[in-house]
């Protein structure tokens, strides 16, 4: 990749830097003062905004005069200078010493005599208003001496001197206000010519403040005593503009070694040029696009979708405010309008149209229709609010394959340049899946790349990124990628949440199923064996169990389990199971959570003596064993204000779940070993309001089937 080279926003100087048709132009100024015969000075003022090439006119202007070797040019900033003092005594002494150098051959130098006046004017300036404090220091007889000299000696060379004034709209009101009161006692010079360069509206503003009470015109009445040319630089054609704001489009993207498809190209061609003409104004405003994308675009390279990324940097060059609201409101623009036959969406869609509508005019944006279908094609949720255009939950897959900024997973990375923490980078993601094939049939938990690029903090992203991608990997990458998942089995968190789906353990297990669809049909199965196999993880194995796609005989799936396949994967899953149990001491203590399903699998496939036999042991040395059990099967709560979990109450569907592996009176019988006796009959259900006495899991169990019992009398008689 070739070094990022930025834009320094430099101003050109010679006829073949020109871009934009502006040489002829300044050639005709410098015709003007060249040829010249009439003594009396002469003041141009060359009008344009910030940006839009005042500097490189004047340049131009410049070299066009040395050319004709018959005018002195001198250059004079005045927003070098801190103060009046400074201003007033640096015109005179650049003067002096541009003079003295092309000029004067005998006698004393002028810049001796400009040292004679500097004592002085620092006193006048500081006493005295401004412009009594100009004319003093102009009528003083050292400065009356400096001008008779300047005036004889350009006389008799038959020169004339140019003194280009630029960047004047970058002073200070006061400095504003002093510079003019100077140009307009000095600009009846013999033999002088001024071009003062700067945006007539900015300084117009200025000049008024000096009048006391004067009408908003005033500024621009006393520019009219001033200047004698008012010149306005010639407009660029947009498609200038546009053709040198696209050459730096193509330097920052070579740069980065970015290589746009066609569609790509036309894609941001047509939004750009949709949203952005009327506000690619001046040169300044293409190279700072350009300067942008140049730092953007490395930064992100192959994170992010580069034409989503060059049209969000052009929204915050042209429209700030609008890239602030985008920036600021995250949930407004990604994704789509989810659950919309459920609640009314009407009033969100208003509060978005008339964020994005006040964010355009802010922004100074006249004509937002161009905005507003670059926005629609960004972020695709706002085809509803700008019309009837509607995407589902579908459409998520695609843009995150597309890293469209439109995608919850990809949004941040667009506005911090950078992957957020517990994110993945999709480039070490593609190395990671390189790196998984290469290892092969030859992995293992040691040489695992996966094992080093997950941590806590990012397997949530790097899970979804995985399963993001599954659908494009084929077979063998499938293969190898779902090993190196079971092989980490344990790796995976899983905290316990209200929505256990969620967590990168449960998402982990969707991925295998994910990947199983990119199997070769007629080998699914005996991969499937051999991954349960592999995942050492009891919780992980049966996960994937769970999420395995199944026929069904109302809504038939093409590539789902058939019964008897599933079958034959659970055989395995229960031997897996049973090594399991069997090799633990306490099932309640060490797999509590996913006790319920382990015992519904092993009792599923003909291993509930199993079972049996590891809680019998377990109770013969510990009592509480039961009050564990049956807690385990009683199902975590969710507080809806605070969010925090505590342990439910155990109910009849728990009951049925616990009698379908254990007789009941098994149950009765270790709860009266527990308690000495089975508690009493009531009439209420027995709760616990509190949460924090877990036994009442026991007295539960027992109100829950005595009336069972009742039931069973009841059906008999």
């Amino acid at each position: 990749m070739s070094k990022e080279k930025y834009s320094s926003d430099s101003p050109v100087h010679k006829a073949s830097e020109d871009r934009f048709s502006r040489w002829s132009f300044a050639e005709r100024i410098a015709d003007v003062i060249s040829s010249r015969k009439d003594p009396d000075s002469i003041t141009i003022g060359l009008y344009g905004t910030w940006g839009e090439g005042k500097t490189s006119v004047l340049n131009f202007i410049e070299e066009s005069i040395n050319e004709k070797g018959t005018v002195i040019t001198v250059r004079f900033n005045p927003w070098l200078f801190g103060n009046v003092e400074s201003l007033l005594l640096g015109f005179f002494d650049i003067l002096a010493e541009a003079l003295d150098t092309k000029l004067i051959t005998t006698g004393e130098k002028l810049k001796d005599i400009l040292k004679k006046t500097a004592p002085g004017i620092a006193s006048v300036a500081g006493v005295q208003g401004l412009g009594e404090a100009v004319g003093a220091f102009l009528h003083g007889p050292d400065i009356i001496q400096l001008r008779n000299r300047i005036e004889k000696e350009l006389e008799k060379s038959k020169r004339r001197i140019l003194v280009m004034i630029d960047d004047v709209d970058r002073l200070e009101k006061s400095e504003i206000q002093a510079l003019f009161k100077l140009v307009k006692l000095v600009a009846d010079f013999k033999y002088t010519a001024y071009i003062l360069a700067f945006d007539k509206d900015v300084v117009a503003d200025s000049l008024s403040e000096s009048y006391s009470g004067a009408n908003k015109k005033s500024g621009e009445q006393f520019l009219e005593k001033i200047i004698q040319i008012p010149l306005h630089l010639p407009a660029v054609p947009v498609k200038d503009l546009r053709q040198f704001c696209f050459q730096g489009v193509n330097e920052a993207l070579t740069a980065t070694g970015i290589t746009l498809s066609e569609q790509q190209v036309q894609e941001f061609v047509r939004h750009f040029t949709l949203a952005f003409n009327e506000n690619l104004t001046t040169p300044r405003k293409a190279k700072l696009y350009s300067n942008i994308l140049m730092f953007s675009l490395p930064m992100l390279k192959d994170e992010v979708n580069p034409v989503d990324l060059m049209l969000i940097e052009g929204v915050r060059i042209f429209a700030p405010e609008l890239y602030e609201a985008i920036r600021n409101n995250k949930e407004s623009f990604v994704g789509t309008f989810r659950d919309s036959y459920h609640y009314n969406v009407e009033p969100e869609k208003q509060r978005i149209k008339e964020m994005v509508d006040d964010a355009l005019i802010r922004s100074g944006i006249k004509d937002s229709s161009g905005y507003i279908e670059l926005l629609k094609n960004m972020f695709p949720k706002l085809q509803s609010v700008y019309g009837n255009m509607h995407y589902g939950s579908d459409w998520y897959q695609r843009w995150n394959e597309g890293q469209r900024i439109c995608a919850e997973g990809y949004f941040d990375r667009y506005f911090t340049y950078s992957i957020p923490k517990g994110d993945f980078p999709d480039s070490t993601l593609n190395q990671l899946v390189r790196d998984i094939v290469e290892t092969g049939d030859n992995i293992s938990l040691e040489n695992n790349p996966l094992r080093n690029a997950l941590t806590p903090d990012n397997a949530g992203a790097l899970i979804r990124k995985l399963r993001n991608r599954a659908a494009s990997l084929d077979h063998i990458q499938s293969t190898h990628l779902s090993t190196a998942v079971c092989l980490l089995a344990t790796e995976y968190p899983n905290p316990e949440t209200m929505f256990g789906w969620d967590t990168p353990h449960t998402q982990a297990a969707m991925l295998i199923s994910d990947l199983v669809q990119n199997l070769e049909r007629n080998e699914r199965v005996a991969i499937v064996k051999k991954l349960i196999k592999k995942a050492t993880s009891p919780a992980f194995q049966l996960e994937i169990y769970r999420w395995l796609r199944r026929e069904e005989s109302d809504k038939p799936e093409k590539d789902a389990f058939t019964s008897k396949e599933i079958d034959e994967i659970g055989e395995v899953l229960a031997d897996c199971l049973e090594s399991y149990i069997r090799s633990i001491d306490d099932i309640t203590i060490e797999g509590s959570r996913i006790l319920p399903y382990l015992f519904y699998i092993l009792t599923q496939y003909s291993r509930r003596q199993v079972i049996h036999d590891h809680i019998k042991k377990v109770l013969d040395r510990d009592k509480s064993v039961i009050v564990r059990l049956l807690d385990a099967y009683t199902p975590t709560a969710w507080g809806i204000e605070n969010g925090l979990s505590h342990k439910s109450d155990f109910e009849r569907d728990q009951y049925n779940s616990v009698t379908t592996v254990f007789d009941p009176e098994f149950i009765l019988d270790s709860i009266k070993q527990y308690l000495d006796e089975l508690p009493d009959d009531q009439e209420d259900f027995p709760r616990d309001f509190e949460h924090n006495n877990r036994s009442i899991v026991l007295q539960q169990f027992v109100w829950i089937h005595r009336r069972v019992l009742r039931e069973g009398d009841k059906e008999k008689t």
